[in-house]
């Protein structure tokens, strides 16, 4: 017969691999380097029961924390949720131009519904005040998908109007310079932008053109 691991092994493994990135939410898939599936989802299952996980959503979990003001709960950060479903259901995710925008810095509006375009026919999640909602979309509209660029092209697309305004337009520019001199992702984005300039529209493939061209280590802080 094989042998079966202790639960309450599993059950201390899985908690470490939580306590290491205490503010992602994790689906069971996370885990099966861990043990079978039945065991990690019934450990999971526990897990919530006893209040040491909450529940998100079908499959998503994560470490529940009070807010020291308030004593209330913390929201799920909603990138790390979509991160989880991407995972989840093997779906590619492109996220709207206002989301990404307000990531970035270039808007301090916050959405109350995120919609996501997805591969997959999902339902919609709930995050306290804000949802989101996940639209179907052919492949075509996903290019973006994963890729490091991804914001930077949704949140130009959202604030196009505002670019024509020489004010807003020198504001975006600044922003997007500093965040291309980042010097954790600040290559990244900026090879992944090159690397798919043909794909955004020709007003865009200008206005990037312009910023791509600078060195990043002269953006002002």
């Amino acid at each position: 017969m094989p042998i079966v691991e202790p639960d309450s092994d599993l059950r201390s493994r899985l908690l470490a691999r939580i306590e290491s990135k205490p503010d992602e939410v994790w689906t069971p898939g996370d885990f099966a380097d861990l043990g079978a599936r039945a065991a990690v989802d019934k450990t999971l299952q526990r897990l919530a029961a006893a209040g040491e996980l909450r529940r998100i959503d079908r499959g998503l979990y994560d470490r529940p924390r009070t807010n020291n003001l308030t004593g209330r709960a913390t929201v799920p950060d909603y990138r790390a949720v979509i991160r989880a479903v991407t995972r989840r259901d093997r779906a590619r995710a492109v996220i709207d131009g206002m989301t990404a925008a307000n990531d970035l810095g270039l808007t301090t509006a916050v959405p109350a519904r995120i919609e996501v375009l997805v591969d997959a026919r999902l339902k919609p999640i709930k995050l306290g005040t804000q949802e989101i909602h996940f639209k179907y979309a052919a492949p075509s509209r996903l290019y973006w998908a994963d890729r490091p660029g991804m914001r930077v092209v949704q949140a130009l697309h959202w604030m196009q109007d505002m670019l024509t305004q020489k004010g807003e337009r020198k504001r975006i520019q600044a922003t997007l310079r500093r965040l291309f001199a980042d010097p954790k992702h600040g290559e990244a984005i900026r090879e992944d932008l090159r690397a798919g300039l043909s794909a955004v529209p020709i007003w865009m493939q200008e206005f990037l053109r312009e910023i791509l061209r600078a060195d990043p280590h002269e953006a002002k802080p």
